[in-house]
């Protein structure tokens, strides 16, 4: 796997699956600006209120192909790993597809994260222990505490004043 941060804002992002591991995939995808859809039979209340304050858009009905035919990245959240398998399958390989129910499936692990002004640090197992990408994480957040976004802020002011010399 080769690790990347992309700008997902405006990006076409649909998510198949209304529960809580749909729920958790889409928020920071809303925080970067993505257009979400999420298309699930049922929701949960937290995307169902998403839904009426316009922030993310819902479609109370099954995944088919065509829902996600133009999508940049695609994440398979439902409770039928057979669905998540499919929506994999149907996808382009020029497609980005996170497939929750089964990490070796899609083409995209969401790694744990978190940030600390412009800093970001992901941590991921590659699948093999999500529990323990969350310990590290654990660890880090505490490390990194919230005193280093000052600090990178600064450094950042410094690089951007050589840059205009």
């Amino acid at each position: 796997m080769f690790p990347l941060f992309i700008r997902m804002e405006r990006k076409k992002v649909v998510i198949a699956g209304g529960g809580q591991i749909a729920y958790r995939r889409l928020l920071p995808l809303l925080d970067e600006g993505a257009c979400i859809t999420v298309i699930s039979p049922k929701a949960i209340d937290a995307i169902v209120h998403l839904a009426e304050q316009k922030r993310i858009t819902w479609h109370a009905r099954s995944i088919e192909p065509s829902d996600y035919a133009d999508a940049f990245f695609i994440i398979a959240a439902t409770n039928d790993p057979n669905v998540n398998e499919q929506i994999a399958t149907y996808a382009s390989p020029n497609q980005l597809v996170n497939v929750a129910s089964n990490h070796l499936i899609g083409n995209v692990h969401v790694p744990t994260f978190f940030s600390r002004g412009k800093l970001q640090i992901a941590i991921t197992t590659g699948g093999a222990s999500p529990a323990f990408a969350k310990q590290i994480k654990k660890q880090l957040e505490q490390q990194f505490d919230e005193s280093i976004a000052q600090h990178v802020e600064e450094l950042y002011k410094q690089r951007q004043q050589r840059k205009e010399l």
